[in-house]
């Protein structure tokens, strides 16, 4: 990969985490697009690409907040707290945490979109593999869970009490709940039934 190649990528993901944690407005949008074209017809070819660079980012910073709201306030008395999230490669993810008030025990929910214009496969099929080899690790215990019509692989390892719950959904994005504390797939089944995951579909799609 040449420098200057290097650099734009460098400089484009450097701006999407500036921005990944503000709203920002359908308006800018709008905005964009309408220079994009200006820039175009101009024969500003350079600019109109930029334009439409930052069209993507705002629109996956808005995909970002939609995503959000499909994260619940809590599960069984533990409170949430926003988590890493953000977008990459075209695939993008929120996550949310939540911690039990003694630090013992804790639920992480992460959705993902699994579409990507340049990452091939996307994230739901790379996930789906990992779930695959985590239920040939001989070291976990490992069970099929379905929820909502779902299916999913569920991976504990019985020594860390740390549990792994992969849902594929329809449209190749995916819903990932970690629990740390627990010694089986009860809670980690308890916060997926918290998400409407056929709503977490369609919008996905």
């Amino acid at each position: 990969m040449n420098t200057l190649r290097f650099s734009a990528i460098f400089l484009a993901l450097v701006g999407l985490l500036l921005i990944a944690g503000n709203p920002v407005s359908a308006d800018n949008v709008t905005d964009l697009m309408k220079s994009a074209e200006q820039n175009y017809s101009a024969g500003k070819y350079s600019k109109a690409l930029e334009d439409l660079d930052w069209v993507r980012t705002e629109i996956a910073n808005l995909q970002l907040q939609e995503m959000k709201k499909f994260l619940p306030e809590e599960i069984d008395g533990m409170k949430g707290e926003d988590s890493e999230g953000g977008a990459i490669f075209g695939m993008h993810s929120v996550s949310k945490y939540y911690p039990s008030e003694d630090g013992e025990k804790s639920v992480k929910i992460t959705i993902a979109s699994g579409k990507s214009s340049q990452g091939g496969a996307g994230l739901g099929a790379i996930m789906g593999m990992a779930a695959a080899f985590g239920a040939m690790d001989a070291s976990k215990q490992s069970k099929m869970v379905v929820e909502q019509g779902y299916k999913g692989n569920f991976a504990l390892d019985p020594e860390t009490k740390e549990g792994t719950l992969i849902i594929n959904l329809n449209g190749g994005a995916m819903v990932n709940v970690e629990t740390a504390g627990f010694g089986d797939e009860s809670m980690a089944k308890k916060a997926l039934s918290k998400l409407d995951l056929a709503k977490i579909d369609e919008s996905l799609k």
